[in-house]
């Protein structure tokens, strides 16, 4: 027979875990955000998508018209977006807290 394991101690608060924890989800509603936008602006490179997704990507359009992106093509656009909400999510990830 095996002795049971011994009782562990309560966990504190580390402040710093917590301040991880608010990033990582700040960070992955962005990413959620910006696969919207991403997912709208290919949308709106065809005709036949939906009226609401060829809107969201109007807005994209015109959000990274402003970051002065202006001058890409609709793909470029697109696809610069796509790798920024995998930045964006690969960030999140990893400030993700672990055990």
């Amino acid at each position: 027979m095996s002795a049971p394991p011994p009782p562990t101690a309560p966990r504190s608060v580390s402040w710093a875990r917590v301040a991880r924890l608010f990033l990582s989800v700040l960070l992955l509603l962005t990413a959620g955000a910006l696969a919207l936008l991403a997912l709208g602006l290919f949308a709106s490179l065809a005709s036949n998508g939906p009226l609401w997704l060829q809107s969201v990507g109007v807005v994209a359009a015109t959000l990274t018209g402003a970051a002065g992106l202006g001058s890409l093509s609709g793909l470029h656009q697109a696809l610069l977006m796509m790798v920024l909400t995998s930045v964006v999510a690969g960030g999140a990830a990893y400030l993700k807290p672990r055990p």
